[in-house]
């Protein structure tokens, strides 16, 4: 059973120029102890940026959301392990699809090490605020250039936690976004959809199409 002690939410609506916008704090799966409360806070663009450029080249053309998770396992206590969970989602006629993409990632040398490089600026600053490290990390980075980041700063979550099933609800993969998501990724889905062609662009193709055919 996953205890967290401490949650600090980090929504950023930037661009490639560094800009940051507050966001809303993201719910909390903690044990209600008086510091699980969430709350928003600004974390670094350029991190974010550099962890969303790592993991975009192997993303499937289209992707809704990436979503990326590290979570410290521990035993009694005592850190045993890690968890790490980058996937995709898309859209496939209609329907929201997960896309495993930590194998990708971590089998390009060049791709896992700039991860790696930007996870850690990112625990930095994490750790330079809130004076720890967090055990839960994860990152949502959306197909409107909106990203956030969650952080759990202590968590008893064990190895058999994350193996399932059923999966563990402190496990933020993209199969628990479309579950607990869906509504948002349905609404970014018709967002992020190409306008519908206009009259002019509708006569061409029924001129096109009536056109007759040189033999």
């Amino acid at each position: 059973m996953a205890r967290g002690d401490q949650r600090v939410s980090s929504s950023d609506n930037s661009d490639d120029s560094g800009s940051t916008s507050s966001g809303t704090s993201h719910s909390s799966t903690s044990s209600g102890s008086p510091h699980s409360e969430s709350v928003t806070w600004s974390s670094s663009p350029s991190a974010v940026s550099a962890i969303r450029d790592a993991l975009i080249v192997h993303s499937s053309a289209g992707a809704l959301r990436l979503v990326l998770q590290q979570l410290t396992l521990r035993d009694e206590g005592a850190a045993v392990g890690s968890h790490e969970v980058i996937d995709g989602i898309v859209d496939v006629e209609g329907n929201l699809v997960v896309v495993p993409l930590a194998e990708a990632v971590r089998a390009d040398p060049a791709a896992s090490s700039a991860l790696d490089a930007a996870l850690a600026r990112l625990r930095a600053e994490i750790s330079a605020v809130l004076g720890s490290a967090p055990d839960s990390l994860e990152v949502v980075i959306d197909a409107d250039r909106t990203r956030r980041v969650f952080v759990v700063l202590t968590m008893e979550i064990s190895p058999a936690d994350v193996t399932g099933p059923p999966p563990h609800p402190a496990l933020h993969d993209g199969r628990h976004h479309i579950v607990h998501h869906a509504p948002a990724l349905d609404e970014l889905r018709d967002r992020m959809a190409p306008p519908p062609p206009g009259l002019l662009a509708r006569l061409r193709g029924v001129l096109a199409r009536g056109a007759p055919r040189d033999r």
